[in-house]
């Protein structure tokens, strides 16, 4: 795992003592013998290691005790490491007086930052030499920092894991303006030096990761305790038939339910990615309708009739989980040369938003599919986030969304955006339901009544919807019309379609290919969720009609 760590160096003294500590011998020196060898060795046999372009810089040399050694130290934009402090002082003063501010009385300010002190801290299962952690190191700060600080950075091997320091100046010698620490800057640091990790193999500490889509079954949101919490509920009001027995289940689920006050109290018990919950959470913030409070569970419960037996609750709501979570809301491929590169926790797409803004995003792998005739498959959600690095201006670094990052792949390349209709996974839902009652004989009761109430209002819903896409794919084949009218050689028909795009607010330079995607797009939405409503019907009243001739035949033979 990659772990960050940030100190701001205020003082002249402070700053001495930093840039002597990140460069004591005792913790950079790596011995040039049969062990460095090895590792070189491992190193140039590593397919993957050696795509990697060799370091523009070489590390100093000693003789120690008769050997020659490295040290894991090196600069950027100042002549010695030894003279760091000395440097970085004469560039201040350059700023200072530059920009007519007293220059030795604002430097000599203890409250004033005057460098930002970085430790980059890596696993000991990283199978990675110091030199390429060195050089992760170089490619992180650079990168943060625009290349326009002078920086000194060191590669400490004396503890039980290697770490990197690295101190840069908070000066820049180019503008001469001070680096602006702002309150998303350490999250910036974080995406560019896990990204730097992650190509160069090391372990990246972040929501587990699975080799593919298909064995993802547990990726949690930002607000991760609550989401779960609410996850285990909704599952057990459907699977409960008592208070009593809800609890029970809850505790199955390690999830501990506290109806002793007025509100009603609910912790996991188990971690979720490494974090356990400290502190209760309360019926009130997870539904503002009370649906989990006590008298809303304990009506809820009392209409159920069929349940799964306290044995296999947890089996199948690991089931029921892995369902949701495969769930998505859109499709999209990305093209091989989209790609920068594949790792074991996802891909690096290389995407541009306007002019001087592009950067660099990453899909993780469970939201990927590699498709054997070349390309991927991504499926993500409209309202996941994704963390968008612009290498070269740090500052515009900057969570994006889902709906966002697939409109601007698809635009790049082409490509159509499979829409997965929300009401298609509802439709999905019920339908598990009304199998699971069908199967424990369960067709009348307030259960049933409950079911066939949600499907006839979900039914409903997406008629709306049928509708609401109708009209949009009437809007799009009128726009396209309208812009084929524009390339008529009849002047009336060009006032015409005219007319027609400025009423309907398109621009007349909209390009047609670009309508032409949206048409297929929303006919292809459209159309798959006709068809999924007309599977569920079809079945629906053939489970009807079989149940009818069963029941005729039992009648039969009863009166025989």
């Amino acid at each position: 795992m990659v772990v960050t760590k940030v100190i701001q160096i205020k003082g002249v003294a402070s700053l001495s003592r930093s840039t002597k500590y990140i460069e004591d011998e005792a913790k950079t020196m790596e011995l040039n013998d049969a062990k460095s060898l090895k590792n070189a060795l491992h190193y140039i046999e590593n397919e993957s290691k050696t795509l990697i372009s060799d370091s523009e810089f070489e590390f100093p040399t000693k003789v120690k005790d008769g050997r020659l050694v490295s040290q894991l130290v090196s600069t950027y934009g100042i002549v010695d490491a030894e003279t760091a402090t000395e440097e970085f002082l004469m560039t201040k003063k350059n700023a200072a007086q530059r920009q007519g501010t007293k220059e030795l009385s604002d430097i000599t300010n203890p409250n004033r930052v005057l460098a930002h002190h970085i430790i980059q801290s890596f696993s000991p299962e990283d199978d990675l030499s110091p030199q390429e952690i060195h050089e992760i190191g170089r490619k992180t700060v650079l990168e943060l920092t625009g290349g326009q600080h002078e920086f000194v950075i060191a590669t400490h091997m004396d503890k039980g894991h290697i770490h990197n320091h690295i101190i840069f100046n908070s000066t820049n010698y180019v503008t001469m303006n001070k680096f602006r620490w702002q309150k998303g800057t350490k999250k910036s640091l974080e995406r560019i030096s896990d990204k730097h990790a992650d190509l160069a193999g090391a372990k990246i500490l972040k929501e587990k990761m699975w080799s593919n889509r298909k064995s993802y079954g547990a990726y949690q949101k930002k607000n991760i305790f609550k989401s779960e919490i609410k996850s285990r509920l909704n599952f057990l009001l459907k699977h409960s038939t008592s208070l009593e027995d809800f609890k029970v289940k809850a505790q199955t689920l390690n999830l501990s339910v506290d109806f002793s006050g007025k509100e009603v109290k609910y912790r996991l018990l188990d971690e979720l990615d490494g974090k356990r919950q400290e502190r209760n959470t309360r019926d009130r913030t997870l539904s503002k309708k009370g649906n989990y409070s006590k008298a809303a569970i304990e009506e809820r419960v009392g209409k159920n009739e069929a349940t799964i037996p306290l044995e296999n609750i947890k089996t199948e709501y690991e089931k029921f989980r892995e369902e949701q979570e495969q769930d998505f809301e859109m499709k999209i491929r990305v093209e091989d040369w989209q790609v920068l590169e594949e790792t074991k926790t996802g891909i690096y797409i290389e995407m541009e938003f306007g002019l001087r803004n592009k950067g660099v995003i990453q899909i993780p792998a469970h939201q990927v599919e590699k498709v054997e005739t070349g390309g991927y498959d991504i499926f993500i959600k409209k309202t996941d986030w994704y963390y968008f690095t612009n290498p070269e201006h740090a500052e515009q670094n900057k969570f994006m969304r889902g709906m966002d990052i697939a409109a601007q792949l698809s635009y790049d390349n082409g490509e159509m955006i499979v829409t997965k209709n929300p009401h298609i996974s509802e439709l999905d839902q019920l339908v598990r339901e009304f199998n699971f009652l069908s199967a424990h004989g369960v067709s009348d009761g307030q259960q049933f009544d409950n079911l066939l109430e949600r499907f006839e209002e979900e039914f409903e819903a997406v008629e709306q919807e049928l509708s609401k896409l109708d009209n949009r794919l009437g809007e799009l084949n009128k726009i396209q019309s309208a812009l084929l009218g524009l390339e008529s050689d009849n002047p009336y028909e060009v006032s015409l379609a005219q007319a027609i795009l400025e009423e309907m607010a398109v621009h007349p330079s909209t390009s047609k290919r670009e309508i032409d995607k949206f048409i297929k797009e929303v006919t292809f939405e459209r159309a798959a969720l006709r068809q999924r409503v007309q599977e569920i019907t079809k079945n629906y009243n053939m489970r009807q009609e079989i149940e009818r001739n069963i029941e005729q035949r039992k009648e039969g033979a009863l009166e025989i």
